[in-house]
């Protein structure tokens, strides 16, 4: 059985707190707590229109859960999977101009799935 966290991170700041609002540098990871014997897993993030890159970062305990590759890709914007020796980076940015909802999929194997739900809002540039 595997523990899986999910732990969000943006590229300039941590966030830790789903009632935040997402700026053009950083964007919100809804808290995900760990899970046991899970085959598929789910995140959610919010990211600013025009924004940069949101990264989540997905680990089984200390360590990277290996490398994954993005099964389904998202409609509205781009996705990228990259390994360290402590988490999976899963990064989306979103499509220039674009506002509203948009998924994809990581796939880590035949034995694990997961699901990143997206969000994109309209944010007032500063």
């Amino acid at each position: 059985m595997k523990l899986i966290r999910l732990i969000g991170l943006a590229l300039t700041a941590l966030s830790g707190c789903t009632s935040q609002q997402p700026t053009q540098g950083a964007c919100v990871v809804a808290h995900e707590s760990g899970f046991v014997g899970a085959e598929h897993g789910q995140v959610q993030i919010t990211v600013g229109q025009n924004g940069s890159p949101c990264v989540t970062a997905a680990s089984i305990g200390r360590g990277s859960m290996g490398q994954g590759e993005i099964a389904t890709p998202p409609a509205h914007g781009s996705a990228a999977v990259n390994t360290t020796a402590e988490a999976t980076l899963i990064s989306y940015t979103p499509a220039r101009g674009y506002v509203g909802a948009d998924q994809f999929e990581v796939a880590f194997g035949p034995d694990f799935t997961m699901t990143v739900l997206v969000q994109v809002v309209p944010v007032a540039p500063k």
